[in-house]
C-alpha cells in the first residue's frame, strides 16, 4: 500500500513539473505595434522639425542663386576678414601702447567685408530687427578686450562653417548658423569701432 501511494505521489509530482514547463504564453503582437507606432511618431516629429528648419532657412538665410559666380569675391572677403581681425589682435596685444586707431580702422574693414559676404552668400534680406533700445541700458557694457575676444570667436566660428567646404550643397542648419555669425560679426565690429574711437 505504501509503495502504491509512493508511486502515485511520484506521478503527480512529475505531472506538475511537466505541465509547469509547458510552452510559454504567446507574446502579443501589441508590443510590435507599439514599437512601430513610436517609430512613426518619432519620424513624423523629425520631419516636422526638418520642415521648420528648411522654412526658417528660406526666410532668414536663403542662399544666393549666383553664389558660385561670386565665389572669387567671397574668397577675398573671407581672407580679408581674418587679416583685419589679426591686425586688431596685434594692435591690442603688442607694443607699449594700444593702437586704437588701427583697431577702429580694422573693425570698420571687418564690417565692410562682413556686409559684402552677407550679400554674396545670401539672397536679399528683409531688414534685420535691431535690439530693443530700452534693453540696451540693461546690458553690461563690454570692454574693448571683451569685444575683441567675442569678435575673434565669432569670426572663428564663421570661417569654419561647412558652407565654405561645398557651396553647391548647403544644409539649412548651416545656412542659418553662418548668417547668424555674420550678423553678430557686423554688430560687434560696429561696437568695437565706436569704443576704439573714444579711446584713440
Amino acid at each position: 500500500m505504501k509503495n502504491i501511494n509512493f508511486v502515485i505521489l511520484c506521478i503527480v509530482f512529475l505531472s506538475i513539473n511537466i505541465f509547469g514547463q509547458g510552452t510559454p504564453p504567446a507574446v502579443s503582437d501589441n508590443a510590435n505595434i507599439s514599437d512601430n507606432s513610436l517609430k512613426m511618431r518619432s519620424a513624423e516629429l523629425e520631419k516636422t522639425k526638418r520642415d521648420e528648419t528648411v522654412a526658417a532657412a528660406a526666410k532668414f538665410a536663403p542662399i544666393n542663386k549666383d553664389i558660385v559666380a561670386r565665389f572669387p569675391q567671397i574668397k577675398e572677403d573671407f581672407e580679408g576678414l581674418q587679416m583685419a581681425q589679426a591686425a586688431i589682435i596685434t594692435a591690442y596685444t603688442t607694443g607699449k601702447k594700444i593702437d586704437y586707431s588701427l583697431i577702429e580702422t580694422s573693425a570698420n574693414e571687418i564690417l565692410k567685408k562682413a556686409k559684402r559676404l552677407d550679400s554674396n552668400l545670401f539672397s536679399p534680406q528683409t531688414e534685420i530687427i535691431e535690439d530693443d533700445p530700452a534693453k540696451k541700458d540693461e546690458k553690461k557694457q563690454k570692454t574693448i578686450r571683451d569685444l575683441i575676444v567675442e569678435l575673434d570667436n565669432t569670426i572663428g566660428s564663421f570661417v569654419s562653417s561647412k558652407i565654405f567646404g561645398n557651396i553647391k550643397i548647403i544644409e539649412p542648419e548651416v545656412a542659418i548658423k553662418t548668417r547668424t555669425d555674420l550678423i553678430k560679426i557686423e554688430k560687434l565690429s560696429i561696437e568695437l569701432a565706436k569704443e576704439s574711437a573714444k579711446l584713440k
